[in-house]
């Protein structure tokens, strides 16, 4: 083996910066709107010092640079740096009309070092000449900065009425290696008059919100400002959209959610007024306005209630792509502005937004497709989700989770898909972010994993399915009629009861491309009452990176187990989406855009696959504490928060304005919580703490206390005779 030694690469935090901003005609209830615009919005950041370690890349040795919770938003070739997601709020009615980084301390960590370049994307499907992943000649033979620029500007994205400006910033090449201690996010706005038409100004919003940001305080001026749409007379958390020949059969659907707690109605195309991709959309837009509609089940498949195919691109270098169209109902998640600003053939463009800025890509509701065309089919998919619903949690079944893993071909780390399975049990932080996983202490893991000397026949995965398995997670190769090693003779054929049936998440390609005939998806789901009560599966090629766990499929895969069991979001419609929002700060890294699209959900959206229902504790009261001080003054501060759960502990977590502390704890529901903290420099500092319960559900930031501090002469107190 060599060490390649071309470049010496200087490595700080890529910082991808997400901002929410409400924008709405402001009204004169409280501060004024000159004071608000003119008010900038400032958080820092902390860092540790990152981790170094040598890896082996097809006989080359190069140095990984791993950062806590940040991960690679690099293209192919490029030095494989970390970035961190950030997001803000901004004040009420206004626009950014400048961001600043100002970096802190900064850390040398030495010289001599090769950074890693980023992977290729590689098709799950593609087996031969497998391109190892190789430096950028250009970039690693140059003195210059790289990529030259502090960030660029990713898009506009909203959240119910909420606007975020997403960025990057880079790593830039200086000859040693390097981090900052901590980066300060400034953000400068202007005023807006501009409305936007899915703001509801409802708790559950405010709730939502203040869970994505790191400055939720900002909330208040929204609910000071901004009263909330009254409520109809209707009300209802799911929407079943079907056609006139269909709806008789999802009644039974709604009479099982209704009796559960979940109020559905169903509406059909006749109601709706149309068939065409605008008119559905419009329609879903307004039940969420005007019913808090937050679930959205497409009862029709393609050719039925049609669904939009949007164009990406994003396959790297050498790799050819055969598709660049994809079925995604993406479309009716995510209900701002246009998917097709320029009117041209291909929707989803990063362009195709409003006035020309990228799509929206933030769900106001959560969708999911039965891709039935028959009453049959309707009711095959009705028998096993209401079955489902009406579950005994007790049943054994439920705590069965099966780990399918295949060959995938001579791809160094990422030959064997069991290398990927293993970060989904108990949890993973490798590839430089932590994702909470499935706990082998709660459930019963089995595993059919491809080895140098073994290959799992299809009659395995059978077995296993029709034993009576609740997940199955797989990593292999897949086509439109077939995954798992199975294809849709054989799904036809399973025998699982309709109480007994499972969900499946694979990241093999095709399988979910249910514009092409009757693909293996929706044979699983709707043409028999056996296999499965849900899938998610891609629409064309997954994909993951050669000699790289860091796969673009793989993040969706590991973020869904992390909103079920990390974030707490029991219905797979919105752990779906919660796992695409997660990696949107790298939207435009390799083939992210490509996997957001095409990766769907086949199954009832507002469906519960856990009876997990620990709740985050409560956000904890304003810090008390003085808001003056002197520099190297121990000070006292103090807050409190409740947790929902009797049994939790609670960890406390403080922001000082110059460093965030570790978790301190445990401690009782309602116990006060004190600590001390001072302050080496002069300056204004915000202080604000955060809790979270020993299952790992976190709260919001508390509002945040403003602690001066000025120089102090240093006196001395002798003894007095």
């Amino acid at each position: 083996m060599k060490k390649n030694t071309t470049l010496i690469l200087s490595n700080w935090k890529q910082v991808c910066v997400i901002v929410f901003a409400c924008l709405m005609i402001c009204s004169v209830s409280v501060q004024s709107q000159q004071s608000l615009v003119d008010k900038d919005v400032h958080e820092t950041y902390f860092f540790t010092a990152p981790t170094l370690e040598t890896i082996d890349i097809a006989g080359i040795l190069y140095d990984r640079v791993t950062l806590g919770d940040c991960y690679s938003a690099g293209s192919a070739g490029e030095p494989k740096i970390p970035s961190k997601g950030v997001f803000l709020l901004l004040p009420p009615d206004s626009v950014v009309s400048d961001i600043e980084i100002i970096t802190g301390e900064k850390v040398f960590l030495g010289s001599g070092y090769t950074i890693e370049p980023t992977s290729q994307a590689i098709p799950l499907s593609q087996t031969k000449d497998i391109p190892v992943p190789t430096p950028n000649e250009v970039l690693y033979n140059t003195n210059a900065a790289y990529p030259g620029e502090l960030f660029t500007q990713v898009g506009i994205q909203s959240f119910r009425g909420y606007q975020m400006v997403v960025l990057i910033q880079y790593n830039p090449v200086t000859g040693a290696l390097f981090y900052y201690k901590s980066l300060e996010v400034s953000v400068q706005t202007i005023n807006s008059a501009t409305q936007p038409s899915l703001y509801r100004g409802l708790q559950v919003d405010r709730t939502a919100i203040e869970q994505k940001v790191d400055n939720p305080e900002m909330t208040f001026w929204y609910t000071e400002q901004f009263p909330s749409i009254p409520a109809s007379f209707d009300s209802y958390e799911l929407l079943i959209i079907t056609t006139d020949a269909l709806k008789a059969g999802f009644e039974p659907l709604k009479e099982a959610h209704d009796a559960t707690g979940v109020p559905t109605v169903i509406k059909t195309l006749t109601d709706i007024g149309g068939s065409d991709l605008e008119s559905i959309r419009n329609y879903i837009r307004d039940a969420y306005t005007n019913w808090g509609v937050e679930y959205v089940l497409i009862g029709g498949d393609n050719n039925v209630v049609a669904a939009p195919m949007l164009w990406v691109s994003g396959m790297d270098e050498n790799v050819t792509y055969y598709e660049d169209t994809m079925p995604s109902d993406i479309y009716y998640a995510c209900l701002d502005g246009p998917y097709n600003y320029d009117n041209d053939g291909n929707w989803g463009e990063p362009h195709d937004g409003t006035d020309g800025g990228d799509v929206d890509l933030v769900a106001e509701v959560y969708v999911g497709r039965a891709c039935v065309g028959s009453t049959t089919e309707v009711t095959n998919f009705v028998t096993k989700t209401v079955a489902y619903i009406n579950r005994d949690v007790n049943d054994p079944y439920l705590k069965k989770f099966n780990f399918a893993a295949e060959y995938l071909g001579d791809y160094g780390i990422a030959s064997y898909g069991s290398t990927y399975m293993e970060q989904l049990i108990n949890g993973s932080s490798d590839d430089g972010y932590t994702t909470v996983g499935i706990s082998t202490d709660d459930y019963v893991i089995s595993k059919l994993y491809d080895t140098p000397t073994y290959s799992w026949p299809s009659s395995a995965i059978i077995s296993v399915i029709n034993n009576g398995v609740h997940v199955i997670n797989h990593l292999g190769h897949a086509s439109y009629e077939y995954d798992l090693k199975i294809d849709t003779y054989d799904v036809d054929g399973l025998t699982n009861p309709s109480n007994r049936t499972c969900f499946i998440y694979s990241q093999g390609c095709m399988a979910g491309g249910f514009d092409s005939g009757d693909c293996i998806a929706e044979h699983f789901t709707v043409k028999t009452t056996h296999a499965a009560f849900a899938v998610i599966m891609n629409a064309r090629y997954g994909f993951f990176w050669s000699y790289s766990t860091d796969g673009d499929s793989q993040r969706l895969h590991r973020q869904f187990w992390d909103a079920v069991f990390g974030e707490m979001m029991s219905e797979i419609g919105k752990a779906s989406h919660d796992s695409k929002e997660d990696n949107l700060p790298i939207i435009g890294r390799s083939c992210i855009r490509w996997v957001y699209y095409e990766t769907n959900l086949f199954g009832d959206p507002s469906v519960k696959i856990t009876e997990i229902s620990n709740n985050p504790p409560a956000k904890p009261s304003l810090p008390s504490g003085p808001t003056s001080g002197k520099v190297g003054v121990d000070y006292t501060f103090s807050t409190s928060s409740t947790d929902p759960d009797s049994d939790a502990q609670l960890y406390y977590q403080w922001s000082w304005g110059d460093e965030e502390s570790a978790w301190l704890g445990p401690y009782t529901s309602g116990q006060s919580v004190q600590t001390i903290h001072k302050w080496l420099a002069a300056g204004d500092y915000q202080v604000k703490v955060k809790v979270k319960d020993n299952y790992g559900a976190i709260s919001a930031w508390s509002d945040p206390i403003t602690v001066q501090i000025v120089e102090g002469p240093q006196i001395e107190i002798g003894n007095i005779s």
